[in-house]
């Protein structure tokens, strides 16, 4: 029986002799997930593509820089320990390509999150998710402008700040090269990353306020002292409710030698009424004599509105009135202001 089983299974190998016991099975190697975003990922930059996240548009970025990737810059980035490098890289292109700025908060790393907002806010034309503006109350007034294709709105901008939305509004590099050396390289950066999705502006000069409407007027003996206000040439803002605040978005408000604000005078009133008058809160300190202020009586503020804006870029003019009384001394004092609305935000940004 043993035979002929043999004869018949010939063409498989029969074989008496005894065989070799099977090796055990190798577990495949583990797939690294794509790690949430306050998980670290258990894989350095310059390991192989193999351990990349899936198949997706995310994904294949990410696979497809770490294979382009020398093994120098893999190995200094690991040591770095900055694994969200490659991920926030891609998120911030893939946010771009989109026009959609809500991807950027998934970007971790700070520096490119608020460059993924700035440029996808310009791409998607949406001035409202424009980042804030470093160290000043609104947003971001190169991007504001931008995003409203609205080159005019440069005018909110700094003067350096300035050059470069105009230069990024024209898509022209020459306004980059009359910057400050070290400044140059930025520009240019800026200028290739938004030309690929803001087409050139048609050309318009900032809104231009003059100075000599936008002033302090503060007693001085008989007489009374002129002051330039400076930031009311780079406009004020509308909230959400349409209410105009007439505030410095850096420093609060001016001071001369003969007076100063104890605090920042937000100038709320209804910009529908043009011509009314509402009474502000604001404390005055003069040289000399006790502080004044609207909440124990001693003084009183009002707005009068001659303009009355209504949107990004609309003509805000006016004047703010001081009267107060304290120690036996008075005073009165104006500023009058004709500028433009440099964005509407949030009020609650403002305070």
């Amino acid at each position: 029986m043993r035979r002929a089983l043999c004869l018949a299974l010939l063409g498989l190998g029969c074989d008496d002799r005894p065989r070799a016991p099977t090796p055990p099975r190798v577990p495949p190697r583990p797939v690294a997930l794509r790690p949430g975003p306050t998980a670290p990922s258990p894989m350095g930059l310059g390991e192989t593509p193999a351990a990349a996240p899936g198949d997706d548009p995310l994904g294949r970025c990410v696979r497809r820089n770490r294979e382009a990737m020398g093994p120098e810059l893999g190995r200094a980035l690991a040591a770095l320990q900055d694994d969200a490098l490659l991920e926030d890289a891609c998120g911030l292109d893939l946010a771009v390509r989109a026009r959609a700025p809500e991807r950027c908060a998934s970007v971790r790393l700070s520096s490119l999150r608020e460059t993924c907002a700035f440029r996808a806010s310009i791409a998607a034309a949406r001035p409202e998710a424009c980042p804030p503006a470093p160290g000043l109350r609104g947003r971001d007034p190169v991007c504001v402008a931008l995003a409203s294709r609205n080159a005019a709105l440069c005018a909110a901008a700094s003067l350096t700040e300035r050059t470069r939305c105009l230069a990024l509004s024209a898509g022209d590099p020459r306004p980059c090269e009359a910057l400050d050396p070290l400044l140059r390289p930025s520009c240019a950066r800026d200028l290739e990353a938004v030309r690929a999705v803001l087409p050139a502006l048609p050309r318009a000069a900032p809104i231009a306020p003059e100075e000599s409407l936008n002033a302090w007027s503060t007693p001085a003996g008989d007489a009374s002292v002129e002051t330039p206000v400076p930031w009311l040439l780079r406009g004020v803002f509308l909230d959400e409710s349409g209410a105009l605040w007439i505030i410095d978005p850096a420093l609060g408000w001016p001071s001369s030698d003969a007076m100063a604000l104890e605090r920042t005078l937000v100038g709320v009133t209804a910009p529908s009424r043009r011509g009314s008058s509402l009474a502000l809160d604001a404390a005055l300190v003069v040289a000399g004599s006790p502080a004044m202020s609207t909440a124990d009586g001693t003084l009183r503020a009002a707005v009068t509105l001659t303009h009355a804006p209504r949107r990004r870029g609309g003509r805000a003019a006016g004047t703010v009135v001081f009267d107060g009384a304290r120690g036996g001394r008075s005073v009165h004092a104006e500023l009058r202001f004709d500028t433009f609305v440099r964005d509407v935000v949030m009020a609650a940004s403002l305070r």
